[in-house]
C-alpha cells in the first residue's frame, strides 16, 4: 500500500520546489563548499527518483584566488522518496560524471582540500575527534554520528594540480564507487585509473572510516595492483596527526628497476634489477617504522631478517640485519646505489634521498665470478658516500675480506679497494678470473689496497695510489719454461713472452711488495724462489695507463757464494718490455 502511495505521489513530489532547491543545500551543506549550478536541478522520476545536476562546480567560500575544489560535466543524485514525503532531501547515491578534482600544493607534497569546518562531514570528523581526544585507546563508538551516507560512483574522472594548470594530470580515466551506508559504519572503495601512465586498481575496506579520517585507528584493509607492482595490506592504521601503522604486508614487483622508474618518474640507470617481493609485519610512526619477521626476495636472491626505515634526520636511513640463503652482490649494490655514471648527467633522486645501514650475512654470495661461503658483511650509503666491506668469508680455499668505497671528491667518483686475502688457492683464482698463466698454482695471502679517482676500473687504476704485497708458498708458475727462456735469452736477442710459455716454472715461494702511485706500480721487491736453488728477482714499473711494462730482472743462485763479491756472483740479467698483451724480454749480458 505504501509503495501505491508513494508512486501516485511521485509527480507531485517531484514537481515541489522545496526538492528542486534543496538538492543544491544539501550538496554544500555535506561538503562545506559553495555549490554553483549551470542551472537548476533537473527531477527525474523514472526508472528512479533522481536529481541531475549538470555543470557542478564546488569552491571554497573564502577563495576566489584559486580554481574550484572540484568540477563535474554532471552529477546525477539519487534521492528518497520517503523523505521527499516529509519535505526533505536525502541522498541514497552520487554520480560524479567527469569531475576534475584538484590538489593543492601551496604546502609542499600536493594533497586534497581540506574540508570547510561547517560542513556536515567536517563537523562530524571533528565530533570523532573529541570522541579520540577523551579516550586514545577506545573511543565511544555508539557516540559517533550515524547520518546516512550516500554511495558516491565516479566516472571518468581526473585529478590535476591547483596551482599548476601546465602539470599533467596526476590521476586520470579514474572509476569507482565508494559504499559508505551510515557515518559509524564500515566503508568500501573501489577504484581504477591511470596513474603514471599505468592501469591502477585499488580495493580497501575500513571498519570505522570516521575514526580514520578524525585521526584515530581503525582496521584497515587495502590491495593495490598494476603492471608495475601488487600491494596488500591488513591491519590497523591513523593516518593524522602521530600517524600509525601495525599489520601485515605484502608487495611484488616483476622488475624493481620497472617499478623504482615509475614510481619516482625517473630513469633508472645500470643493469635491469630482477624480481622483488616483501613479506613482512609492519609497525611504524612518522619518526620511525619497523618491518619485523621480513621475508625479501631480489631475483634469485632471498633473504629473512629485520629492518627499519627512521625519518628524524633530513634524510631517510634503512637499517638492519638480514640473511641470505645466496646473494648477488653485484644486484645488491645496483640496488643501494646505482652507478650515475651508466644513466647520463642525471643522478636517480631516490640515490640522494634515502640512506642505508645493512649488516649482512649469507651462506653463498657473488661477486662477479667470485664465489664466497659464510659471509659476513656490512653494506652502507650515506649521503653520496657508497661502501661494502665484507669482514668475512671462505673464498679460493681460504680467508678473503674485502671493502669497496666509493665517495665524491671535486666533483669526481673517488674509489677505496682493500683486499686481504689468507691461506687461498692461486690455482682456484686462476680459474675463477680466467688468468691461465703467469698466476702461481700455490697457496699463499695477499694484500691490495688501491685508491683512486674514476667511473671505472680503468680510470682507477690510471690514478691510483696504494700497495700490494703477495707471499705464496711451493708450486708452479704456468706459462714460463725456464729452459726455454735461458735458449732464447743466449741468443741475444730479443724474444716474446709467449715464446717461453710451453712449460710451467717449479717454484718454491714468491715474495712481492709494490708501491702504487699516480696509477703507476712500482716493484719494490719481487723475489722468486725457484726449486732449482735459484731464484729470480725482478725490479721497474708497470704503468697501468698505456697499460705498458718496464721491468729489468735476474736469475742468480739462491744461495750467495761467500767467497765471491755480491756484484760478482754469476747471473743472467734481462728486460721485459712492451705492453701487458704482449711482453718481450730482451737480455742485457751473460756471465
Amino acid at each position: 500500500m505504501i509503495a501505491v502511495v508513494i508512486v501516485l505521489c511521485l509527480p507531485m513530489i517531484a514537481s515541489t520546489q522545496i526538492v528542486r532547491d534543496s538538492v543544491a543545500q544539501q550538496v554544500s551543506a555535506w561538503s562545506g563548499y559553495r555549490v554553483r549550478l549551470d542551472d537548476a536541478p533537473e527531477i527525474r522520476v523514472w526508472p528512479s527518483f533522481k536529481a541531475v545536476l549538470n555543470d557542478v562546480v564546488l569552491s571554497d567560500w573564502r577563495d576566489n584566488q584559486h580554481p574550484p575544489v572540484m568540477e563535474a560535466e554532471r552529477v546525477e543524485i539519487d534521492l528518497s522518496a520517503l523523505a521527499a514525503l516529509r519535505g526533505e532531501v536525502v541522498f541514497t547515491k552520487i554520480r560524479l560524471v567527469r569531475p576534475i578534482m584538484r590538489l593543492d600544493g601551496t604546502a609542499g607534497a600536493p594533497k586534497f582540500h581540506t574540508l570547510p569546518k561547517w560542513g556536515r562531514l567536517a563537523q562530524s570528523i571533528e565530533l570523532a575527534k573529541e570522541l579520540i581526544n577523551q579516550n586514545p585507546n577506545g573511543p565511544d563508538l555508539s557516540a559517533l554520528p550515524s547520518d546516512a551516507f550516500a554511495t558516491v560512483e565516479v566516472e571518468d574522472g581526473r585529478i590535476v594540480s591547483a596551482d599548476d594548470r601546465s602539470q599533467p594530470a596526476f590521476a586520470s580515466g579514474l572509476a569507482g564507487t565508494l559504499s559508505w551506508p551510515a557515518l559509524n559504519r564500515s566503508a568500501a572503495l573501489s577504484a581504477r585509473g591511470i596513474w603514471h601512465g599505468e592501469a591502477i586498481n585499488v580495493e580497501a575496506t575500513s571498519e570505522q572510516p570516521l575514526l580514520l579520517l578524525a585521526g584515530g585507528k581503525s582496521a584497515l584493509s587495502l590491495s593495490l595492483k598494476t603492471s608495475p607492482v601488487s600491494l596488500s595490506f591488513k591491519g590497523e592504521v591513523d593516518i593524522e596527526g602521530n600517524a600509525f601503522i601495525d599489520g601485515q604486508l605484502e608487495t611484488s614487483a616483476p622488475s624493481l628497476q620497472r617499478f623504482l622508474e615509475w614510481a619516482s618518474r625517473e630513469d633508472w640507470p645500470g643493469t635491469t634489477i630482477k624480481a622483488a617481493s616483501l613479506k613482512t609485519r609492519v609497525q611504524g610512526d612518522p619518526t620511525r617504522i619497523k618491518f619485523e619477521n621480513t621475508e625479501i626476495g631480489l631475483g634469485d636472491n632471498s633473504a629473512t631478517g629485520v629492518f627499519d626505515i627512521g625519518f628524524s634526520e633530513p634524510t631517510p636511513i634503512v637499517s638492519g640485519t638480514l640473511a641470505f640463503k645466496s646473494l648477488d652482490m653485484d644486484a645488491l649494490m645496483r640496488t643501494l646505489a646505482p652507478d650515475p655514471a651508466k644513466g647520463g648527467a642525471q643522478t636517480p633522486t631516490i640515490a640522494h634521498q634515502t640512506n642505508f645501514d645493512l649488516r649482512l650475512s649469507a651462506a653463498t654470495a657473488n661477486a662477479g665470478s667470485i664465489t664466497m661461503s659464510n659471509v659476513a658483511a656490512t653494506a652502507q650509503v650515506r649521503n653520496g658516500l657508497t661502501s661494502l666491506d665484507i669482514s668475512d668469508a671462505t673464498a679460493f680455499g681460504g680467508m678473503l675480506q674485502l671493502g669497496i668505497r666509493r665517495d665524491t671528491l671535486e666533483g669526481r667518483s673517488q674509489v677505496e679497494l682493500r683486499v686481504n686475502a689468507e691461506n687461498v688457492d692461486g690455482g682456484e683464482i686462476a680459474s675463477k678470473l680466467h688468468l691461465t698463466n703467469l698466476m702461481p698454482k700455490a697457496r699463499g695471502s695477499f694484500t691490495v689496497f688501491i685508491k683512486g679517482l674514476g667511473d671505472d676500473i680503468k680510470n682507477v687504476l690510471e690514478t691510483a695510489d696504494g700497495s700490494i704485497s703477495a707471499s705464496f708458498g711451493k708450486g708452479v708458475i704456468p706459462g714460463l719454461n725456464l729452459d726455454s727462456f735461458r735458449q732464447h735469452n743466449d741468443r741475444g736477442t730479443f724474444f716474446p713472452l709467449a715464446d717461453i710459455a710451453d712449460g710451467e716454472l717449479p717454484i718454491d715461494g714468491i715474495e712481492l711488495k709494490s708501491t702504487l702511485a699516480g696509477g703507476i706500480a712500482w716493484i719494490d721487491k719481487a723475489e722468486i724462489q725457484l726449486t732449482s736453488r735459484e731464484k729470480i728477482t725482478l725490479g721497474g714499473l708497470i704503468p697501468f695507463a698505456g697499460r705498458g711494462i718496464a721491468l729489468s730482472g735476474s736469475i742468480l743462485p739462491a744461495t750467495p757464494q761467500t767467497e765471491t763479491p755480491e756484484e760478482e756472483q754469476p747471473k743472467e740479467t734481462f728486460f721485459i718490455g712492451g705492453s701487458w698483451s704482449a711482453p718481450f724480454i730482451a737480455p742485457f749480458l751473460v756471465e
